[in-house]
């Protein structure tokens, strides 16, 4: 055997070593149907997934991971995350703190803004309602009853502001069908831009349902990690988040729109 291709022999086994080494990231999500982030109701992944899934594909892909998806109920995220049953979970800046969940973090100890992915609570009315489009959504709401998807955490965050919450409906759909037949007011909803549902709504109701222009509410989202998974891997999780907040949010621009109004 010649010195070279001893060389590309023992190069291809220490890659296949690596690779192996790296066992797939359990990632966690919800399991409500939330186009176009992800897709469809229930513990099965479809094809395709959603733009947040094939996001995260590409977050662990970027330390040369596997991903291993695991769609849950949205109240069972947190804790699937502190029991080590998932690796990772989208969370918001009320999971700061809590035990068993790792954040980036900033210089001063917060969660990094620039290792997040930015987020704009998004109102939708009934177009019957002749709500003018520009109208204030945080005066417009309070003491009128609006809907979430079940175990949004940002309900808490809309009951301080006044606004009635109705969380019953699971889903983007069962909430835009409650506001449809007048059972609520509204229908908010966190989204990365202000655009990115204006499709689908318009393709399935047909004027019936608009958005108004101002968000309730900026805010971020993270990708925690369990605090085991970190303390054990403490190189590989700051280098998908450094991923992220870089490439990665550019990378979610792309796939925004190759999942443009997708059913």
């Amino acid at each position: 055997m010649s010195f070279r291709i001893a060389v590309s022999a023992l190069l291809l086994a220490l890659t296949a070593q690596a690779h192996s080494a790296c066992a797939p990231v359990r990632f966690a999500y919800p399991d409500q149907d939330r186009p176009p982030y992800w897709l469809g109701n229930g513990s099965s992944v479809p094809e395709p997934p959603g733009a947040s899934v094939e996001l995260v594909m590409e977050f662990t892909a970027s330390v040369g991971c596997p991903v291993s998806l695991l769609r849950l109920p949205v109240m069972r995220l947190r804790t699937a995350l502190q029991a080590g049953v998932a690796d990772f979970v989208p969370a918001d800046e009320a999971m700061q703190g809590m035990p068993g969940v790792a954040l980036p973090l900033d210089a001063s100890g917060q969660p990094d803004v620039k290792r997040a992915v930015p987020l704009v609570l998004v109102a939708f009315v009934r177009a019957s309602d002749k709500i003018a489009p520009d109208t204030d959504p945080a005066a417009y709401f309070r003491g009128h009853t609006v809907g979430t998807t079940m175990g949004a955490s940002y309900a808490v965050r809309m009951q301080q502001m006044g606004i009635n919450i109705d969380s019953g409906a699971n889903g983007v759909t069962a909430n835009f069908e409650k506001l449809r037949l007048k059972r609520i007011d509204g229908f908010v909803v966190s989204l990365i831009s202000v655009s990115d549902m204006d499709k689908f709504v318009a393709e399935h109701y047909r004027g019936e349902i608009v958005r108004l222009e101002k968000p309730l509410v900026r805010t971020n989202i993270w990708i925690a990690a369990s605090k085991t998974y970190y303390d054990t891997h403490t190189a590989q999780v700051e280098a998908m988040w450094n991923w992220l907040g870089t490439a990665g949010n550019k990378r979610f621009t792309v796939l925004l729109k190759k999942y443009s109004g997708v059913p």
